[in-house]
């Protein structure tokens, strides 16, 4: 069971609540806050006008509601109708669960205004997996309000799960005061991020132990990653990279060469780049998961009087699509080293054996076609790594002018994580088996971490006769994939 409080939420139990299986459950003190902030926004719309409960949306923001409740019920409900649309294909449940939680957790930051017990129908909603079917195609980066909107629908019995069925003790109603409130948020942009943060950050620990691996294969220069050249980084996160892999390989042989090709000695510059724009993404993300932006956001209290409301533009998810722009740069510029260190582990003139790591020099291909297998993944990280961030459009008779289409990006990150794992996957089969073709043994590497990576990695099928090698692709992705492959056997 997993608290929501509205102040703090790990970014690994969104991750558990993705998955299934796990339970939610709102904390009282998160119960209180949203009732109190209900108050203040229902004080504060009696004294002044505030968009969204007593006028329309977008470009029809100057338009003042039928102040009687029938008729403001009726607008909640039309707007959630209205803004309902989707298209494309329809997202996985772990997607889903993750926008839901994450959803939660904001409204319990209070500062929606809406009412508790949709919070806690959304907490029904996530315990008994029946969840709103979400399509791609909708968002654009300031607030995804049509996966929100059917999320509505759905606690509504009007839109069926992605079961099939009609949700079991759906909502009566929805007052006007609940409609935009709740789908003013970017919850499902953030779930995507955060899922796509959580699988890189496991991919990228594992993609320094396999470099590792190919370091040692090819008798690399252990100097580029010296004490000395960390100090000298110009970066903290280059230096502490530097220091992690001068740990992994220190003592695993002699250097073949006095200065190694980019793909070994700039390991710490690439795979640096790399864990540095993931920490600040996840600094980001940590924000963004307890973060009250619904708009207009409710401030104060009604009890001493300082209640209000501030309209602003905190839902523009600028800042995120930048960081994920910044991400994927760095992660379509390690995919050149990645690929050149797989190259160089099909080369005679780096590791001693036959071309392609084939059984013999009789003209068998090997590993040939692994570098295809890399190379084609590579082209999806790079093509992911256009930046979204420059983008925009102009809509709702212009009053919206502008988007940032965070969404765009962080829907990218599924796909990217799917091709790092690849090239990732290749580049272990191809060093472990010019590890196992060496003679190297297990015992010789002193690093613990180091040596069990090499240990998983010789699981894979030992068998250097030209064979389907699909499914050693398979097995070593499921390695990969792993939370730190070097600690499983």
């Amino acid at each position: 069971m997993i608290e929501i409080d509205g102040t703090w939420l790990r970014l690994a139990d969104i991750t558990k609540v993705a998955a299934g299986g796990t339970r939610v459950t709102l904390a009282p003190s998160a119960v209180e806050r949203m009732a109190a902030s209900q108050r203040s926004a229902r004080a504060t719309a009696r004294a002044r006008p505030v968009y969204g409960r007593s006028t329309g949306v977008g470009a029809n923001r100057s338009v003042t509601l039928d102040p009687t409740d029938t008729g403001m019920d009726l607008h909640g409900l039309n707007l959630l109708r209205s803004h309902a649309v989707d298209a494309g294909r329809a997202l996985d449940r772990e997607t889903v669960r993750a926008m839901l939680v994450i959803r939660l957790s904001q409204l319990s930051a209070g500062a929606s205004g809406i009412n508790p017990a949709i919070a806690e129908a959304l907490v029904e909603m996530l315990n008994r997996d029946a969840l709103p079917e979400v399509r791609e195609f909708g968002g654009i980066g300031t607030a995804d309000l049509p996966a929100l909107a059917g999320t509505a629908l759905t606690l509504l019995g009007e839109r069926p799960t992605m079961g099939g069925g009609i949700i079991p003790e759906a909502l009566d109603g929805w007052g006007t005061e609940d409609a935009l409130p709740f789908i003013s948020s970017s919850a499902l942009t953030v779930a995507q991020a955060v899922l796509g943060h959580q699988k890189l950050a496991v991919l990228v620990e594992n993609l320094t132990l396999v470099s590792a691996l190919s370091f040692t294969a090819m008798s690399g220069n252990p100097e580029a990653f010296s004490p000395e050249v960390a100090r000298a980084s110009d970066s903290p996160a280059v230096g502490e990279m530097a220091a992690t892999l001068h740990g992994l390989v220190a003592g695993t042989g002699v250097a073949a060469r006095i200065q190694d090709p980019y793909c070994l000695r700039t390991l710490p510059q690439v795979l640096g780049a790399v864990t540095e724009e993931l920490a600040s993404l996840e600094l980001l993300l940590n924000r963004l998961v307890v973060a009250g932006h619904e708009n207009p956001m409710v401030f104060g209290s009604e009890t001493d009087g300082t209640n209000g409301v501030a309209h602003h533009g905190l839902f523009q998810m600028t800042t995120l699509a930048r960081r994920i722009d910044a991400l994927h740069l760095a992660l379509g510029t390690a995919c050149a080293t990645n690929l050149r260190r797989i190259d160089l582990l099909c080369d005679p003139a780096f590791t001693g054996l036959n071309r392609f790591l084939a059984a013999d020099d009789s003209g068998q291909s090997g590993v040939m076609m692994l570098e295809y297998v890399a190379a084609a993944a590579a082209g999806l990280v790079r093509a992911n790594a256009q930046p979204v961030s420059l983008q925009t459009v102009v809509l709702s008779l212009g009053a919206e002018e502008d988007a940032s289409f965070a969404s765009l990006a962080a829907s990218r990150l599924d796909s990217t994580v799917q091709a790092l794992a690849t090239m990732t996957a290749v580049e272990l089969v191809c060093s472990a088996r010019t590890l196992r073709m060496q003679g190297r043994k297990t015992s010789e590497f002193s690093n613990p971490l180091l040596r069990r990576t090499l240990e998983t990695g010789f699981t894979l099928p030992a068998a250097s006769q030209d064979r389907d090698l699909r499914p050693d692709v398979d097995m070593a992705l499921k390695l990969v994939r792993l939370p730190a492959l070097g600690r499983h056997p």
